[in-house]
């Protein structure tokens, strides 16, 4: 059995049993997250959040990207939203590479030139990142 064909059965058993439909759209506590999507990573456990308090956007590098500030956008004007904030951690990944890098290896591995994103929003200093 893949992994995806165990999470897809362990998510048949979690909506068997799921109780919190009855929850509003909007999170309870006006807030929203952009946080790395680093699997080590729980960020409502990390922030002492339940289900249904926020709004939690993943991405690698907690970076607010274009998409990102999609899911803001929305979440402010739509779902209301007040107060966000941005969530890093320690031992990165994004430390562990450059973009330029990173480019290259994807053109050498698949033959073509500007495979990917424009941007991979490595970065060497968390805590420039973060500011």
């Amino acid at each position: 059995m893949s992994v995806i064909d165990e999470v897809v059965h362990a998510n048949e058993s979690y909506a068997e049993r799921f109780g919190l439909g009855n929850l509003p759209m909007p999170p309870a506590r006006k807030l929203a997250i952009v946080a790395c999507m680093d699997a080590r990573l729980t960020v409502g456990q990390a922030l002492g959040l339940k289900t249904g308090e926020a709004h939690i956007i993943r991405n690698a590098g907690g970076i607010a990207t274009d998409d990102a500030i999609r899911s803001l956008v929305i979440s402010h004007y739509l779902l209301g939203t007040e107060q966000f904030m941005i969530v890093n951690h320690t031992d990165r990944g994004m430390l562990t590479f450059r973009d330029e890098d990173l480019r290259k290896n994807l053109d050498q591995a698949t033959g073509a030139t500007g495979i990917g994103p424009f941007a991979f929003h490595a970065f060497s200093n968390v805590e420039d990142n973060v500011c």
